[in-house]
């Protein structure tokens, strides 16, 4: 499947994208594995078994039923995991960013080379990142403060009234981590970069995130629910209790895996259409 472009007369090619993803996932099994577990499961993780002490914790602060006081309490807690779990995850995109460079440029990726040069743009990165999940966080918490002090009616209106422009917005800055971690650009400057690279392509790039995250999601789920089938509830041991307790960590973990490396891929290919050049045009590019 191809767009034919304005500019260069090249064409954005899914193939491509999709070819090159699956190619890194293929060559680079052991490093995609351990750079979702350390960057996306473990964290992800921690951050959930957290929540499972968070009733407990807000009851003793008194941050239980509605108000001001409760809403304010648990909007503070939601905001802090998920700044801090964000971080890890952050550095994670940008060293499979980084190493799916690498692989499209012909190199193996280093794993000490491409967590050394993720450490090197890590305030750009953890820029964009914070602004994409600020923005969607005041999604959130806007809706459901309609629901609590106006309507529970209009919760739906205004949360699609905000999050619209907030999809179109952050597919616009998609490729901003690949142009911060590739080019050395600053925050601004990187999501700047990102909306000019993705302009003429957003619908393509919209659709292609939600059908890799979609369809993963789903096989993710039926293959949890069929193994779940198997296993009487009441008779799991601890350790498997604490285990499926990891789930949630272990499927977004996949999702971000994939969808980092198809973002990497994304901004190779629209370097090619926008800007041209074949192998060693893009060797130059993530030199």
């Amino acid at each position: 499947m191809s767009l034919v472009t304005q500019g260069k007369g090249e064409k954005f090619r899914l193939g491509n994208v999709v070819g090159n993803t699956a190619a890194f996932l293929r060559r680079n099994a052991i490093f995609s594995i351990a750079a979702g577990t350390l960057f996306f499961a473990l964290p992800l993780a921690l951050i959930n078994l957290s929540t499972r002490y968070w009733p407990t914790l807000s009851f003793h602060l008194g941050a239980v039923g509605s108000g001001p006081w409760p809403m304010s309490v648990n909007l503070g807690f939601s905001m802090a995991s998920g700044l801090i779990g964000a971080v890890p995850n952050l550095v994670g995109q940008a060293v499979l960013s980084k190493a799916a460079a690498g692989d499209i440029d012909g190199n193996r990726p280093s794993v000490a080379n491409c967590v050394q040069t993720a450490l090197q743009h890590i305030f750009p990165v953890l820029g964009i990142g914070y602004a994409i999940y600020l923005a969607f966080f005041v999604v959130r918490s806007g809706s459901a403060a309609v629901e609590l002090f106006y309507s529970p009616q209009a919760r739906g209106p205004v949360f699609l009234l905000l999050i619209v422009p907030c999809i179109v917005w952050g597919v616009a800055i998609s490729v901003a981590v690949p142009v911060s971690v590739q080019e050395g650009l600053g925050t601004v400057a990187s999501m700047s970069r990102s909306g000019d690279l993705t302009k003429g392509y957003r619908w393509w790039i919209f659709g292609l995130i939600s059908v890799v995250v979609i369809g993963l999601l789903l096989g993710l789920r039926l293959a949890t629910e069929l193994g779940l089938a198997f296993v009487s509830l009441q008779s799991l041991s601890p350790l498997v209790i604490v285990l499926l307790t990891f789930q949630g960590a272990m499927v977004s973990a996949i999702v971000w895996t994939v969808l980092s490396i198809i973002l990497a891929t994304t901004y190779a290919e629209l370097r090619r259409v926008k800007e041209g050049g074949g192998a060693d045009k893009l060797a130059e590019i993530f030199s």
